[in-house]
């Protein structure tokens, strides 16, 4: 998978990802799902349709980083990312970003992104430090994958641990209820679940199901460049 320091690349499998708190509700309901199968509920039960709608919505999520309902996530970095341009000597003309360089940015891989929680990172000898990420970054929640960067004047915290000498604990997801998902987005949960309750028992490819969203989702994915 490509590194975390590309920006270009965002990536919702870096290895160093882990669920911290899942999901507490589906963006789909159990009822919603038997009506769009126009199906009853001796033939759906709600535990065979809410485990069709997770295996949907994890399936959704781990191909395309999307976050449906609020959740968060811890990453772990061995080092940050590098961007700020090269000093030179003497006075040149030209806008405060050529002077400086671009700024160095950390794309955190699921979205929409609500907030970052805490940063840490550990010394050499394995001690941790609380980095004050109000001071030292900008997040930006606007862009989807969103991203952390650092305040103009600011630079990276100290992080000497050979690895995972960062760990970032953020939220990503639309808000905590169903009623935050966007529709599309839910029917493509609906969709997907309805190719895995229709394919049950078969040995069915995960790419084909994800493809039973079809353009739903399109709108929604962030391009791998």
């Amino acid at each position: 998978f490509p590194s975390h320091d590309n920006p270009r690349v965002p990536s919702a499998h870096y290895r160093g990802h882990v669920l911290v708190t899942g999901p507490t509700v589906e963006p789909v309901s159990a009822a919603e799902l038997r009506s769009f199968l126009v199906e009853s509920a001796d033939a759906l039960p709600d535990a065979e349709a809410n485990a069709l709608i997770k295996e949907a919505r994890n399936l959704i999520e781990e191909m395309t980083g999307i976050a449906f309902i609020q959740q968060d996530w811890r990453l772990a970095l061995d080092h940050w990312p590098s961007g700020r341009g090269q000093w030179w000597d003497g006075v040149r003309e030209g806008v405060i970003s050529d002077l400086h360089g671009q700024p160095a940015t950390l794309h955190l891989p699921r979205y929409p992104l609500q907030s970052v929680q805490s940063v840490t990172v550990y010394d050499g000898n394995g001690a941790a430090s609380t980095v004050d990420v109000g001071v030292t970054f900008d997040v930006d929640v606007y862009q989807s994958p969103g991203r952390l960067s650092l305040k103009l004047g600011a630079t990276w915290p100290i992080a000497l641990r050979p690895t995972n000498a960062i760990e970032i604990v953020y939220r990503a997801g639309y808000g905590a209820t169903s009623g935050t998902v966007p529709a599309i987005l839910a029917r493509a949960v609906k969709q997907v679940a309805a190719y895995l309750y229709t394919h049950k028992g078969d040995d069915c490819d995960m790419g084909d199901a994800l493809a039973a969203a079809g353009t739903l989702l399109d709108a929604y994915r962030v391009a791998r460049i």
